[in-house]
């Protein structure tokens, strides 16, 4: 067993010291496993600059460009967002979601967000929220790609389901 290995370098195993072998063995054994389960992964600010999938059931493009942090468990998002369409018209807005992340090479994340912006077009406001699913693959310390999903609620009171696919520069 792998306990009785460490406890033959921590102490001598005689009839005394039996008890105080385990717990030093079982001490030990704690901070060698919480060595590899409790390291953190690198805070990551990311530049990243998205443009939205068309899709047959919505005519509305979506050109993003903001910043995306991942900060140990914690996300957090600030995009300026261009929205054109045939029947609304074109605006632009400013999205700020806040969430939780699951960082790694590959990191995932869950927003959720409101969106203010105004369209021009129609000369009217534009406000929405949204709950946001994405992920972020590193290919390089500074590049990489991202793709999420949003569903805006709201949005030219409507509901929109946007796909969108990016690249991300790392500072």
């Amino acid at each position: 067993m792998f306990l009785d290995k460490v406890q033959s370098f921590v102490c001598r195993s005689d009839k005394n010291s039996r008890n105080s072998c385990r717990y030093a063995s079982l001490f030990l054994s704690f901070f060698m496993l919480s060595s590899f389960s409790a390291t953190t992964a690198a805070d990551k600010y990311y530049l990243a600059i998205e443009h939205s999938i068309s899709s047959d059931s919505n005519d509305l493009d979506v050109t993003s460009l903001g910043m995306l942090s991942l900060k140990g468990n914690i996300a957090g998002s600030a995009k300026l967002n261009y929205l054109a369409s045939d029947i609304n018209g074109d605006g632009s807005t400013l999205d700020l979601g806040g969430g939780y992340a699951f960082n790694s090479d590959i990191s995932l994340y869950l927003l959720v967000g409101v969106s203010l912006g105004y369209n021009w077009d129609q000369d009217d406001y534009i406000t929405a929220y949204f709950p946001e699913v994405g992920m972020v693959i590193d290919f390089t310390k500074t590049f990489g790609i991202t793709a999420s999903g949003k569903r805006y609620f709201n949005l030219y009171d409507g509901n929109e389901n946007i796909l969108m696919l990016g690249l991300v520069f790392r500072k």
